[in-house]
């Protein structure tokens, strides 16, 4: 996997999705799709296999606007770390504008990250 971190992402503004774009803490990518060699500011979601948010001071975009945009776009895997919840969630499947499935663990407690990373990830140090 390639990964970038804070790497503008253009995304398909509507419903949900207040706007059309969105700065993800991480990107990951498939490496031989090298679609993270773009230098635009903002790249096309095409490709982009999980994008990683950590709440910081508007935790409610990345828990609301930021999941349906990343789900609106096509984004397989969204993971949010909410630190004043203290929980990782995995959502998944995305089906409009937002996703379809998702699992939530919290500090401490490992969470399995499905295909193409297939690992748990383990959030003993986030506490």
């Amino acid at each position: 996997m390639d990964v970038s971190g804070n790497r503008g992402l253009a995304l398909p503004r509507g419903d949900r999705c207040p706007t059309d774009h969105a700065i993800p803490d991480v990107v990951f990518a498939p490496v031989e799709l090298d679609v993270l060699a773009d230098d635009d500011a903002y790249m096309p979601p095409h490709g982009v296999a999980l994008v990683v948010e950590v709440t910081s001071t508007r935790p409610d975009n990345d828990r609301g606007a930021k999941r349906h945009c990343y789900a609106r776009g096509g984004i397989p895997l969204y993971v949010l770390v909410d630190r004043d919840r203290r929980t990782v969630t995995l959502f998944s499947e995305p089906s409009g504008d937002d996703y379809a499935e998702s699992h939530s663990a919290a500090f401490g407690k490992p969470i399995q990250l499905p295909a193409p990373f297939s690992f748990e990830l383990d959030t003993a140090d986030f506490t």
